[in-house]
């Protein structure tokens, strides 16, 4: 190698060294395995997190296990949107700061011999998380048959393992996400009721830190929210390649990686952000199935303002 391409070598090779060490690491904790967090996952396979100098680990954990992680800073987000506010409302310092599905994005899935939703009445629902945000999002959703009250409620842990469950025979019923939903369908079981359909907002999904992470590493939190827009705009302009990355991550084929695809486009949230009416739904919605006084102001619950400049900058 001559002297002077050695030097040039040398500089690269330092320059690429000195990139390498300048990743951070960012942990991010979805609660369920399935799609729900979808362009975290997909920020991470695809490179988008290591653009922004992040060194990703996304380690899936029960909501509850999720948000104590992040209140004693063993991570730097959950995904765990709604739970997470719920939490917040009851002194957690915790903020949402991006909203992935603004719609409830849970579908109730009965087995077989199941008819109609009524048929519900005095039997066993699994659903994942304990008591939290997927709960409620059930008995909301059951509120129009009338069988609300007439049903017992059973954490299944996450939406996998509800999964299993429905195929064991273990419960009438379970509440499923994409890819899970779909799949069920798929295998015949009877598809009773779209959750969407019935409760068009609800924060289920999102990026939640905690309030001095965001007052002190705002730089950092920015990297993380701008690498979820270019995934979420990489999925939208490019159907096939989010098709293809659906089909490697949960080894399904194309067609049903193709209505998977559809589902979580149909809940997402275009602008990633919620605006203060939408969330005063939410607290409403909390203060009702809680029986509390709500006196909490949107700002303090959320903070979109990192959101939107990244928009902005994004043209968004």
């Amino acid at each position: 190698m001559r002297p002077i391409s050695a030097l040039c070598f040398f500089i690269a090779l330092a320059h690429s060294a000195g990139h390498v060490c300048a990743q951070e690491k960012l942990r991010i904790a979805p609660s369920s395995p399935g799609l729900a967090s979808w362009p975290v996952q997909l920020a991470a396979k695809e490179g988008f997190f290591a653009k922004e100098g992040l060194t990703a680990e996304i380690i899936v954990m029960r909501t509850n296990t999720g948000i104590a992680a992040l209140v004693t800073g063993s991570i730097d987000f959950t995904t765990a949107g709604g739970s997470a506010l719920r939490a917040a409302v009851n002194g957690a310092p915790l903020k949402m700061i991006l909203n992935i599905t603004k719609k409830a994005d849970l579908w109730i899935v009965a087995q077989k011999n199941i008819q109609r939703v009524e048929d519900l009445r005095g039997k066993t629902i699994g659903v994942g998380g304990n008591w939290g945000t997927q709960f409620y999002q059930v008995l909301e959703a059951l509120k129009p048959s009338g069988v609300d009250k007439d049903v017992q409620l059973v954490s299944t842990g996450d939406v996998a393992n509800g999964f299993l469950t429905l195929q064991q025979g273990g419960m009438a019923a379970v509440a499923l996400t994409p890819p899970y939903s779909i799949l069920a369908k798929r295998m015949g079981y009877r598809d009773l009721v779209k959750t969407s359909d019935v409760i068009p907002v609800s924060p289920t999904t999102g990026l939640v830190t905690t309030k001095e992470k965001l007052e002190k590493e705002a730089p950092k939190v920015r990297r993380a929210i701008r690498a979820v827009f270019r995934a979420v705009d990489y999925a939208r302009t490019r159907r096939a390649d989010m098709v293809q990355f659906i089909m490697r991550q949960y080894k399904m084929d194309k067609d049903v990686s193709e209505s998977v695809y559809d589902a979580i486009m149909e809940t997402l949230n275009p602008t990633l952000w919620l605006t203060d009416p939408e969330v005063h739904i939410e607290l409403n919605r909390i203060a009702e199935q809680t029986k509390a006084k709500m006196a909490m102001k949107p700002s303090e619950l959320v903070d979109f303002t990192l959101t939107r400049q990244v928009g902005a900058e994004l043209g968004r």
